[in-house]
This record gives structure tokens, sequence and C-alpha cells, in this order.
């Protein structure tokens, strides 16, 4: 599992993806050898055109019966040879092997990145916070990345819409009270030492926010109501002093054992997972079920078709 707590950071007012980032990264290593190109092809022009003047002039004083100067020879000579240079130059730098093996490179992710684009639903209209993706309680979820292509099995009707599918015309009012009673009749869940749960902490350097990660429960205190747990978490923050933090039952969630065979979710599930190789949780909404029993995710505040690939051990049945 890697150390690394957050999410990719956003690039731009809808965040960038590990694609489009190894994008901008080949684009800054050809840039300077096309501004070169650039460069010299200007130069190139400018010697040609004091090469016809000089020639002019040159032409014009013997038509005169006036010699050149050793002065004019020899610029017109530089002039010249700086010519010869600078084709052979451009010749080199166009026929770069590193440099067209970057260009086709670049060319290639860019085609399949709007390929991917072009396959994806479009993207939601108005802000995240107000879309069907909208969830209990605060977020502050940034941006990560474009999709991951995986053959899936799906496990309803293709929608591009967030909401779960509907068999008819039923409303929200419907699911409301059902929730209702699912949470109720949930009995309450007793952890146990050396269990591994997602749990809720305030974030260091802003105590008035909190999200979730990954923890391991270290220590049981009390009994009843006032039973507590001392949760560690096994991959701080670099520089992190507090690696153990209280928490109750009300802000765990318990993430099952490996092997443990695991239901399928619904299209549209809203769930709370980790986010690849990262050691958050974060909201999501399942897009399908995978055939290696993983599972493809919308992120909250996910760009628009960036879907994710997560162990579905680590999907949880949690509005987060």
């Amino acid at each position: 599992m890697s150390s690394q707590r957050n999410r990719p950071g956003r690039g731009g007012p809808r965040g960038a993806t590990n694609d489009l980032t190894e994008e901008k990264d080949l684009w800054q290593q050809i840039l300077p050898h096309l501004s070169a190109l650039s460069k010299a092809e200007t130069r190139a022009a400018e010697v040609n055109k004091e090469i016809f003047e000089n020639e002019v002039q040159k032409k014009e004083k013997e038509n005169a019966g006036i010699k050149p100067s050793i002065e004019d020879i020899e610029a017109l000579s530089t002039l010249y040879r700086e010519q010869i240079r600078t084709a052979d130059d451009q010749k080199a730098r166009a026929t770069d092997e590193d440099l067209l093996s970057k260009i086709t490179l670049l060319m290639a992710m860019v085609k399949h990145n709007e390929d991917n684009v072009d396959a994806q639903p479009p993207a939601r209209a108005g802000s995240s916070r107000n879309s069907a993706m909208e969830f209990d309680g605060p977020s502050d979820s940034p941006m990560p990345s474009p999709a991951e292509n995986k053959q899936v099995r799906k496990i309803g009707p293709s929608r591009t819409s967030s909401q779960p599918p509907r068999s008819s015309t039923d409303t929200r009012q419907d699911t409301a009270p059902s929730e209702a009673s699912e949470r109720a009749s949930k009995p309450k869940i007793v952890y146990a030492q050396g269990e591994e749960v997602a749990f809720k902490r305030k974030i260091p350097g802003r105590p008035d926010e909190q999200d979730w990660i990954l923890g391991k429960v270290q220590r049981v205190i009390g009994e009843g109501k006032s039973r507590r747990y001392d949760v560690q978490d096994p991959y701080p923050d670099e520089g992190s002093i507090n690696t153990m933090y209280k928490s109750s039952a009300s802000q765990m969630v318990p993430i099952p054992a490996e092997g443990t065979l695991l239901e399928d979710y619904e299209l549209g599930k809203r769930v709370l997972a980790l986010y690849p190789d990262t050691t958050t949780f974060y909201r999501a909404e399942v897009k399908a079920m995978l055939e290696d029993g993983k599972v493809q995710l919308l992120f909250e505040d996910e760009a628009a078709g960036a879907l994710k690939i997560v162990e579905r051990r680590f999907v949880l049945d949690h509005k987060g």
C-alpha cells in the first residue's frame, strides 16, 4: 500500500490527469527543440536576404568597374558559411531520432485521450456539488486523472446520468424511507483488535476538516455505548508525529478481509472507496463490476469519464 495520502492535485479548474501530466512533460521536452528550429528558420531567412542584397551590391560595383573590397568579399563569405552551417544544423534537428520518437509518442497519447473522451459520457452540467453525485456531509475531494481502459461486465443498462437505474417513474421519496429503514435495521458493529477499517479523522493542519483514511484497530476501550477504539494510521503523512487516533463505531467502516466473498454492487450505487495509489477514501459511484473482482468507479468531482479501478474489498457500502 502506498503511503501517499492525497489524490493527485488539481491542474486548472477541473484538475489534471496522469495522462495529461505525461503529455505536458513530453511537450516540455519537445518545446526547446521546436523553439530552436523556429529561431534557426528565422535566422536562415535573414541570412538569405543579406546574401541576396550583398550579391546585388557586388554586381552593381562590378558593372560600374569597381572591384569589391576584401571586407565585402569576407562578409559575403561569412554569410555563405553561416547559411551552410544553419542548413546542416536544421537537417540534424529534423532527423533527430529521439525528437521524432517523442513527437510520435505525444501524437499517439493525444489521439488516445481524445478517443477516450469521445467514448465516455458527456460532462455533468453544473457544479459537482449540485449534481446527482451529491452526498450528505462535506467534501474536499480533489480531482484526479483519466479513465483506465478495461473490459467490463455491465450490470445494468448504459446510462450517462449518475442516478441509479429506476424501473419506472419512482421518485427519491420512495428511496429515502427504505434507506432509513436499512440503516435502522443494521446491527451495531463491534470491531476487533487488528481489524482493517476506514475511519474518519481530522485533517492535520485543518482541524475543521475531516477525511476518511485507511487504519487498523489497535485497542478496544470500554463496553457498550461507551466503547471506543484506538486506531492506527499505518501510512502517516511524511513528518507526521501522531499515528494513533481515538475513534468510535460511528466514525468507522469495516474493510472485508482478503479472500472474503463479496456481492456485486448494482450500477449507480453510491459508495466510499479507496482512491488508487493513496490511503484515502472518497465518495464514488459504481459504474461496472469487473470480471477480476474489481470495481469500476467514478469518483466524486472526477473529470468527466475518468473512471478508476479499485479492488472490491476497498469499495465500501457507505456514503462517506
